[in-house]
């Protein structure tokens, strides 16, 4: 895998109190890696220093190959991003503002910002003032002027706030579409756990300046499960269908109503219970996996410090 961005051993002080604290990680090239802690735990800072915006106290930061101290201009070449909030001319169009931005990048054709109007959703507003824009098209305004050089890497800073579930799945959606199928390098960070999940590749859980862990996200869900998985059935028969299963030496770990839990450990072990079910007459109204989310896991690997959503 190229790597796209490297941290290595980076630290912040500010104040007298470290900020950041010996931090190391790597972007690659066509993943969309997740940036994840509570709020004040030093992901705006670390990305600040990403882009130039801090000065690093210790370690160093490249992109590309580029230290972004020692070869600033040619590692912010290759880097688009948006810390906090998109910055726009409320009283120009949405296009007027693209080309505006046009203008400091070489390169970038009127062809280009029709392709990123496009691949943004703003193919219908795009000519409108941007002060009548909603938050959501003013966020994909924004990714459509930090794009339109065609960066290898691209930073978002908690993009997804304010924005209503239809918002975030698009920007999902174009996230996602950068990295897997055009090969960018997409960081996000974030405090919302189940966009994390539902957007990323691997995530880096960061608290108090610390980072704990990189990993796919897969595997911190695995790390956390174990090899054994809950899955809740819903029947219309829930007393008949606990007998069958204890007959079987299957104990049910808890029964409400129409619905119990059980614990199996294959898809193999899952399929032969449901077919005894079926087999005994038990009609089978729901099947649905009730193991951990991000968030058990986040709690499981920072100890239950820090508040998070």
């Amino acid at each position: 895998m190229e790597t796209v961005l490297k941290l290595d051993h980076v630290t912040k002080r500010m104040g007298g109190r470290t900020i950041i604290d010996d931090v190391s990680f790597e972007v690659y090239a066509g993943e969309v890696f997740g940036f994840l802690g509570p709020n004040g735990a030093g992901k705006t800072t670390t990305i600040k220093m990403i882009l130039g915006l801090l000065s690093i106290d210790e370690g160093k930061i490249t992109i590309c190959g580029n230290d972004n101290v020692r070869q600033f201009e040619e590692a912010m070449k290759n880097v688009g991003g948006i810390v906090e909030n998109p910055e726009t001319y409320s009283y120009l169009t949405g296009m007027q503002n693209l080309r505006q931005y046009k203008r400091m990048r070489q390169g970038v054709t009127e062809e280009r910002l029709k392709e990123v109007v496009q691949l943004v959703g703003l193919e219908n507003r795009i000519n409108e003032k941007v002060k009548r824009y909603s938050l959501g098209m003013r966020q994909r305004l924004g990714l459509a002027q930090v794009i339109m050089h065609r960066p290898k890497l691209l930073v978002m800073d908690e993009p997804t706030n304010g924005l209503d579930p239809a918002g975030i799945r698009h920007l999902r959606d174009i996230f996602r579409h950068l990295a897997h199928e055009e090969g960018v390098a997409v960081m996000v960070s974030s405090h919302l756990l189940s966009e994390m999940e539902l957007m990323c590749d691997r995530v880096g859980i960061l608290a108090n300046g610390r980072l704990l862990d990189v990993k796919l996200v897969k595997e911190l869900i695995e790390q956390a499960e174990g090899n054994k998985r809950i899955i809740r059935f819903t029947v219309n028969n829930s007393e008949t269908a606990v007998n069958v299963l204890e007959e079987k030496g299957i104990a049910p770990l808890k029964v409400e109503g129409n619905t119990f839990d059980i614990s199996v450990e294959s898809d193999e072990e899952l399929a032969k219970v449901s077919a005894s079910l079926v087999t005994a007459g038990i009609w089978l109204l729901g099947i649905t996996h009730q193991g951990q989310n991000l968030e058990d896991v986040f709690i499981q690997i920072a100890g239950g410090g820090g508040q998070i959503e």
